[in-house]
């Protein structure tokens, strides 16, 4: 009973209004990794750069060889690469600064948390990260149940299709099991702003006489708009799938949460710093 009632008290404070913000007590969540008992870890801070790399040297790659006279910045995909490119940049900049104190990050912890208000690039960091995840997710599922072999122009980059459409959705994955902050379930509004954004620039693109890189009066098939009605159809799958991946994410932050509890929290809590 106590354990339902302690699920029950979970879930009501995750949909308090207040989770709408990006204030968090425990700052030092944001520059370590979860799994990590240490102040610092060369090897979370190796982790970083390398992840960042990956994303950094597949965007330029994809730059390069799709830019195409700018039609590579209409594409869903590319908008969600490049969201995780900023995601991850800003992340290894966050773990440099305080693996080697850099502005005396670590020194002035205490001082900074007794503020009582969470940094402005932890606060990117985050926002960032909650609008990366779940279009990384999405962006992987439509490509390979709807699009994959169905778009009217050929695959001339398969291994760079590859990356930004399956292998980003995977780096992302692993990088979320190893981050230390939290997930807010009421964050997912600010990543749904994304599909309606991107929404509405296909159809002002269209209206324009927009083509994609081939001449398609179109960007995607699913998202022509001679055929309104298929459009509304994608744009409400879209955001079922914004419920769903959330959710499930939630779900995994909770397990992981549950299982480094008293392993790893225990020991973490001698040096974490925080607000009270």
């Amino acid at each position: 009973m106590k354990l339902s009632d302690k699920k029950s008290n979970i879930i009501r404070t995750e949909f308090n209004w207040k989770n709408f913000g990006f204030s968090y007590n425990n700052l030092d969540e944001f520059y370590r990794s979860q799994w990590q008992r240490k102040e610092t870890s060369f090897w979370y801070l190796l982790y970083r750069w390398l992840w960042a790399l990956f994303f950094l040297s597949v965007f330029f790659c994809c730059l390069v060889q799709q830019f195409t006279n700018g039609k590579f910045f209409i594409f869903f995909t590319n908008w969600g690469f490049l969201l995780c490119v900023a995601t991850q940049l800003l992340g290894v900049l966050l773990v440099t600064r305080w693996h080697f104190d850099i502005g005396a990050v670590r020194s002035s912890f205490y001082e900074v948390s007794q503020l009582r208000k969470t940094p402005r690039l932890l606060r990117l960091y985050w926002l960032l990260y909650d609008l990366a995840m779940p279009v990384a997710l999405v962006i992987t599922t439509i490509y390979w149940a709807f699009l994959h072999g169905k778009m009217n122009k050929p695959n001339r980059f398969p291994v760079l299709s590859f990356s930004t459409h399956c292998l980003n959705s995977v780096f992302m994955l692993v990088d979320f099991l190893i981050i230390g902050f939290p997930v807010r379930l009421l964050h997912t509004l600010y990543a749904m702003l994304v599909p309606i954004v991107f929404f509405c620039f296909t159809l002002v693109y269209y209206l324009c006489g927009g083509t994609d890189d081939v001449g398609n009066h179109y960007v995607y098939p699913m998202l022509d708009w001679t055929q309104p009605s298929r459009c509304v159809i994608t744009f409400i799958g879209i955001f079922i799938l914004y419920c769903i991946y959330p959710t499930l994410l939630y779900g995994i932050y909770r397990v992981k949460r549950f299982f480094l509890h008293k392993s790893v929290e225990s020991d973490r809590s001698v040096h974490r710093v925080g607000l009270i």
